[in-house]
């Protein structure tokens, strides 16, 4: 039984490390956010809207991919 033990300790630390960088991914998402709401405010153009949009949608996505990756490699 330590074998298996440790076969599950070693296992684990590659999916913390994808884990982490679905995280590090979302906190990427969150700042081309920011960036698109700092650029919509400065330069004010038509398609601001949709830009805001489609970083929000993006934000949504990568924090369905946490998610997905807790359910998958943890559950």
């Amino acid at each position: 039984m330590p074998f298996d033990s440790l076969v599950n300790f070693v296992w684990d630390i590659p999916r913390l490390g994808i884990l982490f960088l679905a995280v590090l991914y979302f906190v990427f998402s969150l700042i081309v956010l920011r960036q698109i709401k700092l650029m919509s405010e400065t330069l004010i153009s038509e398609s601001s809207p949709i830009l805001k949009a489609g970083a929000i949608l993006h934000c949504g996505f990568a924090l369905g991919v946490i998610i997905l990756f807790i359910g998958f490699l943890f559950g």
